[in-house]
């Protein structure tokens, strides 16, 4: 484990990648995560801005394993948005043996200070709070009575943009870094985030000479399409259409308010689809139960706000389909991109109408800048919420290359004017094809695999997800949803997987190169031929359970 004390030397990678095996069970980093950890142990501020799915949260993770000075560990300060997010990944962390803790406005007194007091032995390593807790007094004092080695701030798009409407103790988290007696690393985390944004960032937490570690915007595996749509009702039967055509699938509906959520919700289930709501005025429990069911395939649909999702680990959503226009297309990809983490194909849908923008002017006028107290700044403020409702709009309307309209607003460059994987793109080519067929001319091919539900199943599949299905009975007594399924025998090392001990039953990985898509319908097959059945939750069970052959 390394000194990280300025004396130190600065090559930590052979340190990272044993500490990376060790929690996480992988050989390599991704993307420039190994470029972030190294100049975090080098006492460097940062801003990343990594794509969902990207290992955000590994960048900040590993440093909190690294020694402190004399080998005494140090706190990593973790600074984020949501109680689900937080509770999520404190349990996470210590099923990986790596100590964390949470405090909130839930936590008793009696916990309060059994944390604190495992924060001064060295007992917890990583601390998640809310930026509301940074201006308690009591939190001040505790923080500076410790060493924190790093501040990291996630979902760190929300210092600009909810900091200036609903959440203004967002702003004052690089004024709880000037009370602390020897100043940490301060290190931002987000998936999306325009130069503008990037700069406010930036400017707001007074990070120092950061290293900017922006990854490629494009998910290759996302197809993104945009539905117009004439009122509530229609609104409703497309996203109902929608999951009864891809049941079994994980999906998520965003939804602009707390009572569309549950409207959605119960017009799924009357149509037969497993779907719940998800929203921050749910008691702790039923969210608790929720976000669990869903992360466990025990529900299929979740309709939820927009807070639902950030840094959930759900590897296998297959679609998101947006109820409504988000009001930036910085949340618009924030919620989309919760969709195919696990790089297989996904769907990314958005359904609008002029009405949505008319809401977003009213919102924009009543609402956005209140948090500041300069005219000024108001102003500025509500300018800059405009601009963002209109490049919303500008994605809606134009007759462009989906994709790449994401691609230039977040200040990539397509690789070509059409994407050939995105709803305008297809339908395009399918015209252009017609065309051709009609008058002689050749069409041009697509330059992506557009991804079609039927296909061929290889037998060889279907026997290792049958052997396997029938070795997890066989040890454990008990199935497990498809997609649990579908990721074990991809080998998956997530916690979805390991932590149900997935990875010690034979079968586990012997289907490393076949897609979700490929293993879902040799699963339907397997259903269809009676050789599996659903038991309770929907798990996959063997039909003749007693037989239980082995792979070995």
């Amino acid at each position: 484990m390394p000194d990280v004390s300025p004396q130190a030397a600065p090559d930590y990678t052979p340190w990272a990648l044993r500490t990376l095996q060790r929690f996480y069970g992988y050989d390599s980093f991704r993307g420039r995560q190994l470029e972030v950890i190294t100049a975090i142990l080098n006492r460097r501020d940062v801003l990343a801005v990594m794509p969902t799915g990207a290992g955000k949260s590994v960048c900040y993770q590993i440093p909190a394993c690294a020694a402190g000075k004399g080998g005494r560990p140090a706190l990593v300060l973790v600074i984020t948005p949501l109680r689900a997010l937080m509770h999520d990944q404190v349990n996470q962390l210590n099923a990986r043996g790596i100590p964390a803790a949470l405090i909130d406005s839930a936590t008793g007194r009696e916990e309060h200070i059994r944390i604190e007091q495992e924060i001064r032995n060295g007992a917890v390593r990583l601390l998640y709070v809310s930026p509301e807790r940074l201006t308690s007094p009591g939190f001040v004092r505790f923080c500076q009575s410790i060493r924190i080695r790093l501040i990291a701030v996630d979902e760190a798009h929300c210092v600009f943009q909810w900091g200036q409407d609903f959440r203004p103790d967002y702003l004052g988290i690089a004024d709880f870094i000037e009370q602390l007696p020897e100043r940490p690393v301060v290190a931002a985390f987000t998936a999306t985030a325009t130069s503008e944004t990037r700069t406010g960032i930036i400017r707001n937490l007074r990070l120092r000479d950061p290293l900017s570690a922006a990854a490629g915007f494009d998910r290759p595996n996302l197809f993104f399409d945009r539905r117009r749509v004439n009122g509530k009702t229609e609104r409703t039967e497309y996203v109902i259409d929608y999951a009864r055509r891809h049941p079994g699938e994980s999906g998520i509906v965003y939804c602009m308010s707390r009572d569309r959520t549950e409207e959605l919700a119960e017009a799924l289930k009357d149509a037969g689809v497993n779907a719940e709501y998800f929203h921050a005025r749910m008691d702790e429990a039923r969210k608790t139960r929720v976000q669990d069911g869903f992360l466990n395939d025990d529900i299929d649909v979740i309709t939820a706000t927009t807070a639902f999702g950030m840094g959930v680990d759900k590897p296998d959503v297959r679609w998101v389909i947006n109820d409504s226009v988000p009001s930036s297309m910085e949340e618009y990809y924030q919620e989309a991109g919760r969709a195919g983490r696990d790089g297989q194909p996904a769907t990314c849908t958005l359904l609008w109408s002029e009405f949505d923008f008319e809401l977003h002017r009213r919102r924009i006028k009543d609402s956005v800048g209140t948090a500041l107290a300069d005219e000024n700044d108001r102003k500025r403020a509500k300018e800059a919420a405009l601009a963002r409702s209109r490049a919303m709009e500008r994605y809606c309307d134009a007759s462009a290359c989906l994709r790449g309209q994401i691609l230039r607003y977040f200040g990539d460059r397509p690789e070509s004017a059409s994407c050939g994987a995105c709803g305008y793109c297809t339908r395009r080519q399918a015209a252009a094809d017609v065309r051709s067929r009609t008058d002689g001319h050749g069409g041009r091919a697509s330059s992506r695999t557009v991804v079609v539900e039927s296909m061929v199943v290889d037998p060889q599949l279907k026997t290792r997800i049958a052997a396997y299905v029938r070795n997890i009975y066989a040890e454990q007594g008990h199935g497990y949803g498809v997609a649990k399924i579908v990721n074990a025998i991809q080998g998956s090392r997530s916690l979805n997987v390991t932590g149900c001990g997935l990875d010690r039953v034979d079968g586990y990985g012997s289907a490393p190169h076949a897609t979700s898509a490929q293993i879902r319908a040799a699963v339907k097959q397997l259903l269809s031929d009676g050789v599996l059945v659903h038991g309770e939750h929907k798990a996959l069970e063997p039909v003749d359970p007693e037989a239980r052959p082995r792979t070995s």
